[in-house]
């Protein structure tokens, strides 16, 4: 930080005695004040705050300039912009926000203060939520039942989907069979913008499958209840990761890299189930079961307790899905 931010212990007293936990500690599923899905880790280190945060868009980073004043964790991270280019996303960082936080129970209150690096200092804008619920346990996949599937595209229109941004610039299209993507990207920060797709319905636990074409360079993403990314990109013959395809973006690395090369069709069967995942690339087990800690990147909202949409990344290259089917969980 460009100002020295005290700190306050909250682990032991100089007497050796036991103080309580920070209020603080844990996650929090916070809304920014431009409306993006926010979340946040705060773990307590000898009475110093640890945070990371995924905000809105990207991956979960570190807040490297984190302390507590007293009742108030403050906290300041680069304010940036992210747009997509015809070479990929590029990030412009625009000035500094300064967080200021409060918690009362389990509802978290953010005062922020951005400066931007004119030295033009914006007024205060104020983002809430609330403690992230306690995961669930790990579901029993044997037990699980599903209801007959839904046909989520009929292959022949949009009818059933909507971009997540009306404001953005629609390149989705119903051809041959398949729920069609041809973005045509510029570059520069004032490139035209192109739009994710998402269903008009909104579901809770279930099982999805479809297939899905890339070009190479392709880049999409699956998005279940239109909070957690199920990476979608050409990237055969590499290394797993987390960015790779079948991985929860920024969140969980697959066992193992099932991808097919650039051009030829590719299966997905994913089960959402109690926060947690389980996904099939190809007939092959690439998640098995595991927890999902919270939100990724380009999330609707942050709240896991929601039930959400179906929705297909449409801002970075061409894709083409098909047979896109969805079996609601029964409980």
């Amino acid at each position: 930080m460009k100002r020295k931010i005290g700190s306050v212990m909250a682990g032991v007293c100089a007497a050796g005695c036991v103080m309580a936990a920070s209020p603080f500690e844990g996650a929090w599923c916070l809304t920014s004040p431009s409306g993006g899905a926010v979340w946040m880790h705060v773990e307590m280190n000898q009475g110093a705050p640890s945070v990371k945060a995924m905000w809105e868009i990207g991956g979960v980073e570190p807040i490297k300039q984190a302390a507590l004043e007293g009742e108030v964790l403050v906290m300041e991270r680069p304010h940036d912009r992210w747009y997509m280019t015809a070479k990929g996303m590029r990030r412009d960082i625009l000035g500094t926000d300064t967080l200021r936080a409060t918690v009362q129970g389990d509802a978290m209150t953010i005062e922020l203060t951005r400066a931007l690096k004119d030295g033009t200092r914006l007024p205060v804008q104020t983002m809430r939520g609330k403690r992230q619920a306690p995961l669930p346990p790990r579901p029993d996949l044997a037990t699980l039942r599903f209801a007959e599937p839904i046909a989520l595209f009929d292959g022949q229109s949009l009818s059933g989907w909507r971009l997540t941004n009306p404001a953005d610039n629609n390149a989705w299209s119903a051809r041959d069979g398949m729920l069609v993507n041809t973005p045509q990207l510029e570059e520069g920060p004032t490139a035209k913008q192109f739009g994710n797709i998402r269903t008009d319905r909104e579901f809770e636990d279930f099982r999805l499958t479809l297939e899905v074409r890339l070009p190479k360079g392709g880049n999409s993403g699956i998005y279940l209840r239109g909070r957690y990314e199920v990476q979608v990109c050409d990237y055969h013959g590499r290394p797993p990761s987390w960015g790779g395809i079948g991985g929860v973006y920024s969140r969980i690395v697959p066992l193992e890299n099932a991808a097919r090369p650039a051009g030829e069709w590719q299966t997905f069967d994913i089960i959402l189930a109690d926060r947690h995942i389980t996904v099939r690339l190809n007939d092959r087990l690439v998640i098995d079961n595991h927890p999902l800690e919270g939100c990724t990147g380009g999330a609707l909202t942050s709240d896991d307790t929601l039930p959400g949409p179906i929705y297909f990344q449409g801002d970075h290259t061409s894709v083409e899905y098909r047979n896109i089917m969805l079996h609601p969980r029964i409980k």
